[in-house]
């Protein structure tokens, strides 16, 4: 019996056991599966937010690399210090903001003196070979200050013609990073930790390490960071898997409902991104409309300025042989038309493309009246506009073209500013330097452009210039406008003040040095009598304008060739001999004006050139040393060239660009 009972308890115990054992190997294999996939969940979550991070504070770093500041042959480190302590003082997330040179030496650090972690150490030289070598930004690894503030580097390159000149560098406080490695709690005895290549350097909680290194079986999920070498480790104790069935079956729970909160922060996340895409999209399709518009206008207006060249020419000629006054303003009336023609190339030739300032004597009061036109069209019906001009101003010292843009700015800021309508007012006066902090003593004058608009609070005000920040809609306006206002002034040696208050309306005043000189007077034909008669070969392929250029050079007792091609004027050369002086086009089908000038100066070196073009999309295919004239020119701006090339061929002048005059 008793081995009866025995085996009947054997037979009873042994089905519980095994049921038991297998219900238990389920329960923490089930566990087990359950606490992966809430590790593998919180190690992607965390990867996914230090990603996103890394980017924004990548991107960020190459704006600032974008600086002009680091434009030129040096860097202008006061400037850039001016625009890091600017940055610091936004830009809570950043510790300090370095400037260094190719081989890793600070030019520049935001950081105190005597602090042990300098800028570059976390990048290493591995590191910097790649940035330097490759012009890859780089996240480098953690270090600790003297504060025990523990960063990281972020480091972008500062390239220049293919090669890497400096690197702006970031350091960003590690608990930026803790705050995304705490965004999903973490059960109790559970770590989150960052790997980089010198091994963990954040590990969150902070006594979590020396827990979870007692274990005897840890379980660990890692999730690799895009953008940088490093990864998230996220670590679970061996105990959690000790538990009860129920206490399993909740966690199970838990775990699901989590599963549904992640992916629906995730799905978040992923239509923000989309949306962002999309943008990103809409933003590089406006790029290239703007590009392919720039390369049109460029070729329309070197069609145009080939039209307007005979035109100015012969109406000039005509004036001069006209004995009869209604015949003069006719052709007076004709060449203003033809004027206001070339005028409107210029402009548009100003828009479709970026130009280094050329600082010239500017009569305000000339230059706003010639606008009008332009800012009529640019404002509403509902805008009344006034314009008032003090007497007896004096010249400014700026880039006419670019002061025309900042002005249009301006205007078309004023203009948004009003969209029911209001009053804009124009004015140009006298200025004082006082008027602007840190501007050099002397005579300004000011261009003010006053509307009645919403106005901007203080807050606005001082950060509307910006670089893209702005208080339109996302799609109006890119931010730009101010910005590009301001470093017009200050590069002009003057500067920009903003005067607004909310619900009064905003003034923008562009504050200018007065000019020492002059504006240039407009050439006239019987002034250029200086030079002797000469041999003059003239290459252009248009007929017209060869044909206008060639009676006007004639009519001045120059003896003149033509050739409409390069390969024609070589075989003119060839057979006349050297000749005085080589007129020739530029962008011409076939062989350009560059390769005949480097013909001349191999074969006949003596000879003088002087280069005619109407548009150059880069001004370095221009070869040196040569006496530019842009079209359209007059008969008159013609011969002063010719003369102008001639004595700097004799090493009397230096060689800068002609612009027709008015």
């Amino acid at each position: 019996m008793r081995r009866s009972l025995g085996l009947l308890v054997l037979a009873g115990v042994i089905p519980i056991v095994a049921l038991g054992g297998t219900f238990g190997a389920l329960t923490l294999r089930n566990e087990r599966e359950a606490i992966a996939a809430r590790g593998r969940t919180d190690a992607n979550l965390a990867a996914a937010l230090v990603s996103q991070t890394l980017r924004s504070n990548v991107a960020a770093v190459e704006m600032v690399a974008q600086s002009p500041a680091l434009d030129g042959p040096m860097p202008d480190v006061a400037r850039f210090a001016t625009l890091a302590q600017r940055i610091l003082a936004n830009q809570r997330d950043w510790h300090a903001i370095a400037l260094a040179d190719a081989e890793g030496r600070v030019l520049f650090s935001t950081l105190p003196a005597g602090e042990a972690a300098t800028p570059l150490a976390g990048i290493g030289a591995a590191g910097l070979r790649r940035l330097r070598d490759r012009g890859e930004p780089q996240v480098g690894t953690f270090v600790a200050g003297t504060d025990h503030v523990r960063v990281f580097p972020v480091a972008a390159p500062v390239s220049a013609a293919g090669r890497v000149r400096y690197v702006v560098a970031a350091l960003v406080p590690a608990a930026r990073l803790e705050r995304l490695l705490r965004v999903e709690p973490l059960a109790p005895g559970w770590t989150a930790s960052v790997i980089t290549a010198a091994g963990p350097a954040l590990v969150v909680p902070r006594d979590g390490a020396r827990l979870i290194h007692t274990d005897p079986r840890p379980v660990e999920l890692w999730m690799p960071v895009n953008g940088a070498r490093w990864s998230i480790r996220i670590t679970a104790p061996a105990q959690a898997f000790l538990v009860p069935v129920r206490r399993a079956a909740l966690l199970l729970l838990a775990a699901a409902t989590l599963c549904i909160l992640l992916l629906g922060l995730l799905a978040r996340l992923l239509a923000v991104e989309l949306r962002q895409q999309r943008g990103r999209d809409a933003s590089e399709l406006q790029r290239q409309r703007m590009e392919t518009l720039g390369r049109l206008t460029g070729g329309v207006a070197h069609d145009f300025n080939n039209l307007l060249t005979p035109i100015m020419i012969s109406l000039e000629q005509l004036r001069r042989r006209a004995d009869d006054t209604t015949v003069i303003r006719h052709v007076d009336v004709a060449m203003a038309g033809a004027e206001r023609a070339r005028l409107l190339v210029s402009r548009l030739l100003a828009f479709s493309r970026q130009q280094q300032l050329s600082p010239e004597p500017v009569e305000l009061g000339a230059l706003v009246d010639g606008l009008m036109d332009l800012i009529d069209k640019s404002l509403t019906p509902a805008i009344t506009m006034t314009v008032a001009v003090a007497p007896g101003l004096c010249t400014a010292e700026a880039d006419r073209g670019q002061l025309e843009l900042a002005i249009l700015n301006l205007v078309i800021n004023a203009r948004d500013a009003m969209p029911d309508g209001g009053q804009l007012r124009l004015s140009v006066a006298r200025a004082d330097a006082r008027e602007a902090a840190g501007l050099a003593a002397g005579e300004y004058i000011a261009i003010t452009v006053t509307d009645t608009g919403s106005g901007m609070d203080a807050v606005t005000v001082a950060r509307a210039i910006d670089p893209f920040f702005t208080t339109k809609p996302v799609g109006k306006g890119t931010g730009l406008g101010l910005s590009m206002v301001h470093g017009f002034a200050s590069q002009s040696g003057g500067a920009l003040v903003l005067e607004s208050e909310p619900g009064e309306g905003t003034s923008a005043r562009i504050l200018l040095p007065c000019s020492a000189v002059a504006p240039a007077a407009a050439p006239v034909a019987a002034a250029v009598t200086g030079t002797r008669a000469l041999t003059i070969l003239l290459v252009d392929d248009d007929a017209r304008v060869r044909r206008a250029s060639a009676e006007a050079l004639a009519e001045a007792g120059h003896a003149v060739i033509e050739a409409p091609d390069v390969d024609r004027a070589l075989a003119l050369l060839s057979a006349q001999g050297a000749v005085d002086l080589v007129v020739t086009d530029f962008i011409m089908p076939g062989r350009s004006g560059a390769e005949l000038v480097d013909r001349l100066r191999a074969e006949w070196p003596d000879v003088a050139v002087l280069m005619i073009t109407g548009h150059v999309e880069d001004e370095r295919a221009l070869p040196d040393g040569v006496e530019l004239l842009l079209k359209p020119y007059r008969g008159a701006t013609l011969l002063a060239s010719v003369e102008e090339a001639v004595r700097a061929r004799a090493g009397t002048t230096v060689t800068r660009p002609t612009r027709a005059s008015s």
